[in-house]
C-alpha cells in the first residue's frame, strides 16, 4: 500500500479513481502463497495483494462481471450436476469425455484474453487496469525489493478477477461446444465434461481439440478419462457409477467421503481433550447439517443435495454413532446429535428451510449472544453493553469463518 495515511476510505477511492483515469495506478507486487495439492503434485502458486490493490480488483471484476453477465451463467455445481443426471437418465447419450486442461490458469495467453475483452470494453483505463494486473509479478516474501521477472503467460490466481478472466478465455468454447447437436457439454471452470454417442465421439473431441489447443494456445492432458456411460465417472466430486445390481446413479467420491470421515475424527478428538459439550455438539451438528447464513448455504449435504445413493447417509450416521462409542460421549449427549439422512430429506424435501438446519435468520439475539459467549468466547458483559446491531454482525462475521470450515471437505472437487 501507498505510504500515505488515508483518513477516509472516500480518501482513498478518490485517490485510486485519479490514478486509474490517468494510467499512474500501479500494483504491487503480489505476495506469493503455496497451497499444497497432495502428495507428489507440485503446490498451487496463490497470489494475495495488498488491500489497496484488493479495493481496484474487486471494482475491476464487478465492471468484468457486469459487461459479461449474459454470457457467463455462473452455475452453482448442484445445479451442473443436477443437468447432468437429466442428460444420463435421458437415454440420448452413451458416451462421455473429460477434458483434463493442463494447467490451465497458468497458460491463459495474454494477447487473447486482452482481445476478448476488447471486443466488449473500449475504455482504455480499464482495458490498462487488466494488463497491469496480468503483468504484475507474484513474489516470495521478502524478495519484493528484487527485480522479478515479468509474467507473458498466465493469470495470477487468488485475485478476485481470476475466475472471471478464465470463463471469458472459454466462452467461444462453450458456445461452440454447446451447440452441437447430439452433444451435451458442461464446464465448471477448466473442468470439462462431454456426454455424447460413440458415433460422434472422435469428431467432438476434435473439434474442442482445435478450440482449446489450436485457437487459444492451451494443452490437454493426453490421458483423457473417456468410455462408456456404463464405466462410470468423477465430476466435480461426484461419483456416477453402478450403485447395486439394478440401477446406476450419483454418488460421493471415495476421496472426498474420506475426508469427511476424517473431519468427524478431528471434533469428536477435539471433544476428548477439551470436553466441552456446548462446542462439540455446535461443531459435529453443523458438520452434518450445514448452515444457511444470509439465504447462503453451506455444508457438506448442500453440496452434496444431488446424490442418488442414500445407502452412503446411513453409513454416515453408523460413523458418528461408533465414534461416540470410541471417545465415550454420554448418551444425553449422543441423543442431541444430529442425523446425516434425516438432514438429507429435509433440504431436498423442504430445500434447506427447515429447522433441523440452522439459519442466522432464525436465531434471536438472546442465543447469538449466548453462542458468541459459549462458543467463541467473547464475553456476556461486553455482548450485553454492545447495541443490538453490533452483535447481529459480531455473530454474523464469526459464524461466517466458521460454517466456511464446513466445505473443506469438497475443496479440491475436480
Amino acid at each position: 500500500m501507498d505510504p500515505v495515511v488515508f483518513t477516509s476510505i472516500f480518501e482513498l477511492c478518490k485517490m485510486l479513481n485519479y490514478k486509474i483515469h490517468n494510467g499512474t495506478y500501479k500494483f504491487t507486487y503480489f505476495k506469493e502463497k503455496l497451497l499444497s495439492k497432495g502428495k507428489g503434485k507440485l503446490p498451487r502458486v496463490i497470489s494475495i495483494p495488498t488491500i489497496r490493490d484488493k479495493i481496484t480488483l474487486s471494482v475491476l471484476n464487478e465492471i468484468l462481471t457486469e459487461v459479461f453477465k449474459d454470457e457467463i451463467e455462473g452455475k452453482l455445481t448442484q445445479t451442473i450436476i443436477d443437468e447432468i443426471k437429466n442428460a444420463v437418465n435421458s437415454g440420448e447419450y452413451n458416451y462421455f469425455i473429460k477434458i483434463d486442461i493442463k494447467n490451465f490458469y497458468g497458460n491463459i495467453n495474454h494477447p487473447i484474453i486482452l482481445k476478448k475483452i476488447q471486443k466488449k470494453i473500449k475504455d482504455k483505463s480499464v482495458l490498462s487496469l487488466v494488463e497491469k494486473a496480468l503483468i504484475n509479478p507474484t513474489v516470495t516474501e521478502g524478495k519484493r525489493n528484487v527485480e522479478p521477472e515479468v509474467p507473458s503467460v498466465g493469470v495470477p490466481q487468488g485475485v478476485s478477477i481470476s475466475n472471471i478472466l478464465a470463463n471469458i478465455y472459454l466462452l467461444e468454447v462453450d458456445k461452440r461446444i454447446g451447440s452441437f447437436k447430439g452433444v451435451k457439454y458442461f464446464r465448471y471452470v477448466d473442468d470439462i465434461l462431454i456426454l455424447c454417442k460413440t458415433s460422434n465421439k472422435k469428431r467432438t473431441f476434435k473439434s474442442i481439440e482445435n478450440e482449446l489447443c489450436n485457437k487459444l494456445k492451451l494443452a490437454i492432458n493426453s490421458k483423457k478419462d473417456e468410455g462408456l456411460l456404463t464405466k462410470g465417472f468423477d465430476y466435480l466430486g461426484y461419483a456416477y457409477k453402478k450403485l447395486n445390481e439394478y440401477k446406476y446413479g450419483f454418488s460421493v467420491r471415495p476421496n472426498n467421503l474420506l475426508k469427511l470421515e476424517t473431519s468427524i475424527i478431528e471434533i469428536f478428538s477435539e471433544y476428548k481433550k477439551n470436553k466441552s459439550s456446548e462446542q462439540f455438539l455446535w461443531d459435529i451438528n453443523n458438520r452434518i447439517t450445514g448452515f444457511v447464513l444470509e439465504d447462503n448455504k453451506y455444508g457438506w449435504l448442500f453440496f452434496y443435495s444431488q446424490i442418488d445413493n442414500v445407502a452412503i447417509l446411513y453409513h454416515l450416521d453408523w460413523f458418528v454413532n461408533k465414534m461416540c462409542g470410541v471417545y465415550k460421549v454420554k448418551p444425553a449427549l449422543q441423543k442431541q446429535i444430529k442425523r446425516f439422512v434425516k438432514a438429507y430429506f429435509e433440504i431436498i424435501m423442504k430445500r434447506g428451510k427447515s429447522a433441523y438446519i440452522p439459519n442466522s435468520k432464525e436465531f434471536p439475539l438472546d442465543e447469538k449472544k449466548r453462542i458468541l459467549q459459549t462458543i467463541y468466547n467473547i464475553n456476556r458483559s461486553e455482548l450485553d453493553k454492545m447495541p443490538n446491531n453490533d452483535v447481529d454482525k459480531l455473530f454474523k462475521r464469526k459464524v461466517y469463518i466458521s460454517v466456511k470450515e464446513l466445505e473443506k471437505d469438497v475443496q479440491n472437487i475436480s
